[in-house]
């Protein structure tokens, strides 16, 4: 028998429901409760626990602590779901090379990605759901890294080595608006016992760890939406307690769009605390070792691993080869095509080169009843092409069996295939070398589902379906309002505009400057434009008669270009990375910029006539610190070679010795705000934040102007009382520039007259 308080009720109940049948009757009392789950019906006693608030479980004879109830056959059942979990995910055991990762303020060279993020949730904050942020370029291995962690711990987890699992979320090539259609999906081709409803509710107990391989591609780097507001709906389902790993191949994403999608559902407590993690490239040891698995090198007929890599470097020779053995997935596909009698085309960059071989495979695999090849390679390469501009107009990068076969058939009739060679093609279509069964994506029910085996595939041809075209200067206004270009597409795009020469560039540059932007995309189109525009800019110098008109670059990098006479019109340019750039602008019409990225000493912006507050938010330099003050401002824009007028009003007081340190203090608390959504007394002691001299300045200021709140809770937790900003840190960091709010604009004066 025991004794539970109203909260504890609460939990109890909404812990029961999420596993109960939908519209079944769930009876609670203080000491037991009554529900049906699956047509049966159980009865259970409650206990008095060991202090863990939650009671324990007297149910068919046996007594169980509460999370321990929760993971029983009876409820979850996390051992078939482990079960099901190691052999879905057993792939890629034979030569896995664990990869290295290192938290974003770590000086260390990095150690093994699974001890780091292990660390990471076994260290969890108080009052604060854990998301682990795994970022890493296209082919790093992060997808072969998450599966094989969730294979190994649920392998310890059948052994009773270990007392959750990962749940391991492929949202990579879906076009899915919502994170509950890809848990369902994964649910459902596990077997699971439970419902995306019950995920929620295991893993606030830390008995799963959901892992959602393709953060970015589910929630957009644009601004997600209903995919940002699933997300925090999931978060505050949490209560502040758990973990989630999210993985992305963007390595700028605005985490202040969680932050303000939790503020539109403040009374649902989506508390969470953001911790980046980053997956380091392959060293030489690292590749040797790989070399070694299965004996690769001697595939090669080298007679060591490191000859073998030495080998591959010089077949491979060019620009940036060294960078891409780095990454698992070029290392492996350069061994393949290296092992080939005919070796690869010299001439051609590695991905190219990569991706002949594997056509010329296809040639010698699509034979008709005389042996003879049904297809030369410049028709495979034409139908690869015509599967990933479909997978684009339908905004998903997965097809289901039907549309490649429907696909297969417009090729054949266009390249005029008909008799025994047509059968033979479309009845292998959907078993391409390049196509592969997406992972999670099918049932006993559902349709097959086929997708590019890897996103460098996808890229590659989507890049040249696009570019194609843009050089052509067709109607192309819904071309770039379909789904959101990764970083991998657009730097395919730019290698492939590259190589078609410079006239080429031109037509592409004139298409995107003379496209039209239907309003309904108006915000994907212009993203999309700025991706493009960004990775042409990147590659290329001093372009000619440069337009840049109707793109958004959010967190483009433009480090060391150099551009003259550059024209830009209604164009938004919002925390890009100008150092060390020399950029001279003829006009800039409808044009914002914010939160530049400069350095005084290497940044040229000549030709530049912006009104600080109107067409000028915030200048980042300094180890990071955004200004806003417009007087500071105008200063960093006359060492940059921009004109800015004077500012209007009467000049602000300069500040203080006190009032800078206190500033200093401010914006060291505004960057750990942005990643965590309550702070806690240990975290703000652990970042220096509360044992610096100016804290009690600050914190009295943000008190006193209505911008600090305590989190109201029964009991403060062993790390002290919650706290969190009434506004978004940016929303704060804009206030010492100009400002419409009261409390914001009477905070900062209140600084200036420190």
């Amino acid at each position: 028998m025991t004794t539970l308080n109203e909260q504890v009720m609460a939990e109890v109940r909404a812990d029961l429901a999420s596993f109960a049948d939908t519209h079944s009757r769930l009876d609670l009392e203080a000491n037991g409760a009554a529900w049906t789950r699956q047509g049966t019906s159980y009865e259970a006693a409650f206990l008095q626990s060991a202090g863990t608030g939650y009671p324990d479980v007297q149910l068919n004879g046996a007594k169980k602590t509460w999370p321990a109830f929760l993971a029983s056959d009876e409820m979850a059942n996390l051992k078939a779901l482990a079960e099901s979990i190691y052999f879905s995910c057993s792939d890629d055991n034979d030569k896995y090379i664990e990869p290295r990762a290192k938290t974003e303020d770590s000086d260390e060279g990095g150690n093994q990605a699974r001890k780091v993020i292990a660390d990471l949730l076994s260290d969890l904050p108080h009052g604060a759901t854990r998301v682990v942020f795994l970022r890493g370029a296209a082919g790093a291995g992060k997808t072969v890294a998450l599966r094989q962690m969730a294979h190994r711990q649920a392998e310890a987890y059948v052994n009773h080595k270990a007392n959750f699992l990962y749940l391991y979320i492929d949202a990579q090539a879906r076009y899915l608006a919502r994170l509950d259609d890809a848990v369902a999906l994964v649910l459902q081709d596990l077997n699971a016992r439970f419902t995306y409803r019950a995920l929620a509710t295991l893993t606030k107990h830390r008995l799963v760890v959901p892992i959602i391989d393709g953060f970015d591609e589910l929630l957009g780097a644009g601004g997600g939406g209903e995919a940002v507001d699933a997300l925090t709906q999931f978060l505050a389902r949490l209560g502040g307690r758990g973990a989630t790993i999210a993985s992305a191949r963007s390595t700028y994403f605005d985490f202040g769009q969680i932050r303000t999608s939790a503020d539109r559902f403040r009374g649902s407590e989506a508390s969470f605390a953001i911790v980046p993690v980053e997956l380091q490239p392959w060293t030489k040891c690292e590749m040797c070792a790989y070399l070694e698995k299965g004996n690769q090198f001697q595939r090669l007929g080298a007679a060591s691993p490191s000859d073998a890599l030495e080998d591959l470097e010089r077949t491979f020779s060019g620009n940036g080869t060294a960078k891409l053995f780095s990454t698992p997935f070029f290392l492996a596909a350069a061994v393949e095509v290296a092992s080939e009698p005919t070796g690869p085309d010299e001439t051609a960059r590695p991905i190219r080169r990569i991706i002949d071989s594997f056509v010329r495979r296809e040639v010698g695999k699509f034979l008709n009843a005389k042996d003879q090849p049904i297809l030369t390679e410049e028709n495979h390469w034409r139908f690869l092409r015509m599967v990933a501009e479909e997978m684009w107009w339908q905004e998903r990068r997965e097809l289901d069996k039907a549309s490649v076969d429907t696909i297969a058939e417009l090729f054949a009739d266009e390249v005029g295939m008909t008799g025994t060679d047509l059968r033979a093609f479309i009845s292998r279509a959907s078993s391409y070398a390049f196509l592969a069964t997406q992972s999670g994506s099918s049932n006993a029910n559902g349709p097959r589902m086929l997708a590019f085996s890897h996103e460098y595939y996808y890229a590659f041809f989507v890049a040249r379906f696009l570019a194609e075209e843009l050089a052509k200067d067709r109607d192309v206004a819904g071309l770039l309002g379909r789904t959101q270009v990764s970083p991998t597409v657009a730097a395919e795009f730019a290698e492939h505009v590259d190589e078609e020469g410079m006239a080429y560039l031109a037509s592409v540059l004139d298409a995107l400057a003379d496209r039209h932007v239907p309003v309904p995309t108006r915000e994907t189109n212009r993203g999309n434009a700025g991706a493009l525009y960004a990775a042409l800019l990147c590659r290329h110098e001093r372009i000619p008669d440069l337009r840049l008109i109707d793109a958004s670059f959010t967190g483009s990098d433009f480090r060391s270009t150099v551009q003259q006479n550059v024209h830009v019109e209604k164009c938004d340019f919002v925390d890009t990375d100008f150092r060390g750039a020399n950029w001279s602008f003829k006009t800039a019409r409808k044009t914002t910029f914010g939160g530049l990225i400069v350095d005084v000493s290497t940044t040229k912006l000549s030709g530049l006539r912006l009104e600080i507050g109107t067409d000028l938010y915030g200048l980042t330099h300094r180890a990071g610190r955004t200004e806003y003050d417009p007087v500071r401002m105008a200063a960093i824009c006359e060492e940059l070679g921009m004109a800015v007028p004077p500012p209007d009003g009467p000049a602000q007081p300069q500040y203080s010795e006190q009032a800078e340190e206190t500033i200093e203090l401010l914006h060291k608390l505004l960057q750990v705000s942005e990643r965590m959504y309550y702070l806690s007394d240990g975290i703000l002691k652990q970042r220096g934040i509360s044992t610096n001299p100016s804290w009690w300045h600050l914190e009295n200021l943000l008190r006193t102007h209505g911008l600090l709140e305590d989190k109201k809770t029964q009991k403060s937790g062993p790390e002290g009382q919650l706290r969190r900003l009434a506004y978004p840190p940016r929303i704060i960091a804009e206030g010492e520039g100009r400002t419409t709010n009261p409390a914001l604009r009477e905070f900062w004066q209140a600084i200036r007259g420190l």
